[in-house]
Order: structure tokens, then sequence, then C-alpha cells
């Protein structure tokens, strides 16, 4: 898997004009290099890092983080989806992971390998036995069946396609009613593709919302709205599906994912993945 370049400053272009109402983002845990963030139904966050093998485990009101598990064979994690309750899927290079949190210990298995990917990053729930794997070198989606390991190219367009030294293309993912949403973090854009609810492929056009933001993972709010993290551009910014336009909503170095806490106390707290480790932005609502 190829590491990613600090911040990716130079790789970003000029940001847009945000709108912004920014609240003060917390450090949660200090971290290096998080890639991904999930956050399990008993209010802990799993982190992932593209150069360790080690699923961070965080408790956001004691401030603390642990390994969870180690998986074997994986040289690093990137993309990382619940699809059953407390059964995630992971990326560890060109496998394709599950890990159990249902019994006394978590258990971590090796699914299937893609051997024909490039640069495995993004991953989204489809359905509770079918996940979309990006794959950022090749600038293509898989649709991955978790129950056999079946797994095809389904979605594949010039928005996605990488460029830059790595080269890098579509990096975060994420898919609801009938909607892939998905960002190119070199090109600076993010997009969205409507598409069969069985097979995944598109049913419409491919749609870009903007082509002037940095935009590295994303994901949905409580409140019906996306957040994307702009890695370079140091921030969470909030977007409207009907509107597509970004307003920043939180300033974190590095920042690179976000998932929301899934309490009653944090369930407008958004947990974002960086540089540093895992920040809380508290969304204003």
């Amino acid at each position: 898997m190829v590491t990613r370049l600090p911040l990716l400053l130079s790789l970003a272009s000029a940001a847009p004009a945000l709108s912004s109402r920014q609240t003060a983002a917390a450090q949660v845990v200090k971290l290096s290099s998080i890639e991904n963030v999930a956050v399990r139904s008993n209010g802990q966050v799993l982190a992932t890092n593209m150069n360790s093998a080690n699923l961070y485990t965080i408790d956001p009101v004691a401030k603390t983080s642990k390994t969870a598990i180690a998986v074997t064979g994986a040289s690093g994690l990137s993309g990382i989806a619940e699809y059953l309750p407390d059964v995630f899927v992971v990326i560890g290079g060109k496998g394709i992971y599950k890990v159990d949190f249902t019994g006394a210990a978590p258990k971590a298995s090796l699914i299937k390998t893609i051997t024909e990917a490039s640069n495995l990053n993004g991953l989204a729930t489809f359905d509770n036995n079918t996940v979309l794997v990006a794959d950022a070198g090749k600038g293509t989606v898989y649709r991955f069946d978790i129950t056999t390991g079946a797994y095809a190219s389904v979605l594949t367009d010039a928005t996605m396609a990488p460029s830059g030294s790595i080269p890098f293309g579509i990096d975060g993912i994420k898919y609801r009613d009938g909607v892939v949403w998905y960002t190119n973090i070199f090109k600076n854009s993010f997009h969205k593709v409507a598409v069969d609810p069985v097979t995944a492929k598109a049913t419409g056009p491919y749609t870009t919302l903007w082509t002037n933001l940095m935009g590295d993972d994303l994901c949905f709010g409580p409140n019906g709205k996306i957040y994307v993290a702009t890695n370079g551009k140091n921030s969470l910014v909030e977007v409207d599906p009907a509107v597509g336009k970004p307003t920043s909503v939180g300033s974190v170095t590095g920042s690179t994912s976000c998932a929301f806490g899934r309490t009653e106390k944090d369930k407008n707290v958004a947990y974002v993945g960086a540089s540093a480790g895992v920040f809380a932005v508290t969304i204003k609502v």
C-alpha cells in the first residue's frame, strides 16, 4: 500500500471561499497518521493507520486508546465499515478482512484478496452482505460480496481516475438511498452517482459538486448532511446534499476521515481522524 504524503499540501489547489460556522476541535487521543474511523454501537471509536496492522479502539469519554486487534496478514489498514451489528469490514493492502466484535474478544479473518487491485482505500456499506471498495490506483469501485468473496468492478468514470505522483484518484466513498458519494483527492473534487440498489451499477450521470476543494473521506451526519474531511486544507466541511455547497464546521489539521457518535450524548459529535490522532467536532444544530 502506498503511504499517504504528509497533509498532501503540495497537491491541493486553492480552496473556494467557504462560509463558516466552525467550532473548536478537541483532541480525543494522540495517535500517528489516522487514516479512517468508525464508531461502534457502544460508543467506542475504531481507527486505522495505513502503515500499521493494528486496529485501534478509542474511548472518547476517558480519552484513551489501545490496540483492539492486530489484523494478521495486513501491513496497514485503510477503509473500515460496519455491515452487521458490531461486525466490520476493513481494507488491509489488497485484502478485505472481517473484524468481529460480537464475541468475548475481537476476531479478524481474511475474506478475499483482490489480486488485481492497485491501491484500495475507501469503503462503503452497500447492504448487510455487500460493501463497495474504492481502488484509488485504478479509478474504479468494486462491489464485494462478504459471504462469498466474489467481487466485480461496477463503477468506473473519469471523475474517479488517478492523478498525481502516487497516483491516487477516488478516495472517500459512501452509499445511501440509491446514491454513491465520493471524492477524488488529487483532483480536489466531490461527486455523486445514482446506482441500482442491487447491482450497484450506475443508473444516472456522474455529477460533480465541486472541483476546487480537496476531499478525503466522508461521513453522513444525523441531520441528513454529508461531512467531508479536507486533509491538506485542515478542515471538516458540511454539505447539504440538495445544494452541494461546502460549509466549514471545524478546523482539524490533516483531517482524513470522520464518523459520528452513536450515543445520546455524542450523536452530534463528528470524530475526525487526522495526522495527529482523533479529534471531536461538535456540530451546531
